[in-house]
């Protein structure tokens, strides 16, 4: 039987990549190599393949080290290993939204977003896109804000989650229903966006000439793209990348593939 992490951890570098991005290393302020939810999924693989234990992955990973050492035989605290793992039980709508806590919007960061991993998706989703409009860092709504939410929830099952929201942030109701899809940015997006000044007007001018409906805002943050529309246009965008069998962010790169160059 393989030792260690087995047969993941023997690509070094994807292990290398893992442990940059969650454990001491990726706590320096520098440029993590992994999203969030890509660390979710490694780590998922992992437990799958090895039956590695969370205490076992959490000290392979640096994470969750007792603060009493004076006892070696202290088990570790699993807690944020399973919160990347929680981001696993968020729509893919939402968690791919999940950045560190410096990510920079339209990201939102993971430690929040894995707070609705008990909520329905439509209930996620609603949270997600009051977030989204935010501005910057001073987000609407932060991790704890999410926790009274989800209490609220709990003793109102049969209520809009609209509603909690509002109670809870003395928020007025939304009266104008947007749509965000998040999306990838690809290697020829990049480049459209770092070339371009003005890449917002010329994107969301391809998008109005490609599909019908509003689009109304657009959003690129390190490496994903929000995109705001309305009722039809998400019906639209929906429609087209699900009967291509294909995610947002090939869809999106296949839409612009010979309009950006």
């Amino acid at each position: 039987m393989t030792s260690g992490l087995g047969r993941l951890v023997s690509d070094v570098k994807l292990y290398a990549k893992l442990l940059n991005s969650v454990g001491q290393q990726g706590s320096g302020g520098g440029q993590r190599p992994l999203s969030p939810v890509e660390c979710a999924r490694y780590m998922q693989q992992i437990l799958d393949e090895e039956g590695d234990s969370l205490e076992h992955l959490s000290k392979r990973l640096g994470l969750g080290k007792p603060k009493d050492t004076s006892n070696i035989y202290k088990k570790r605290d699993t807690s944020q290993i399973t919160t990347f793992l929680n981001l696993l039980k968020v729509s893919e709508r939402s968690r791919d939204l999940a950045g560190w806590q410096t990510s920079d919007h339209p990201q939102i960061p993971f430690s929040t977003i894995a707070q609705l991993h008990t909520m329905s998706e439509d209930d996620q989703d609603a949270i997600v896109q009051t977030i989204l409009k935010s501005t910057g860092r001073k987000r609407i709504l932060g991790k704890e804000d999410v926790k009274k939410i989800k209490q609220w929830r709990g003793d109102n099952p049969d209520v809009s989650i609209h509603e909690g929201i509002e109670r809870v942030l003395k928020l007025k109701p939304v009266t104008v229903i947007r749509h965000i899809v998040v999306a990838e940015i690809r290697e020829r997006l990049r480049r459209f966006i770092d070339s371009h000044t003005d890449y917002k007007d010329r994107l969301l001018a391809i998008l109005k000439e490609s599909i019908d409906g509003e689009f109304t805002s657009i959003d690129a943050g390190d490496s994903v793209i929000a995109i705001s529309m309305d009722e039809e246009a998400f019906k639209k965008f929906h429609e087209s990348q699900h009967g291509k069998g294909i995610s947002y962010t090939l869809f999106l790169d296949k839409l612009l593939e010979d309009k950006v160059e």
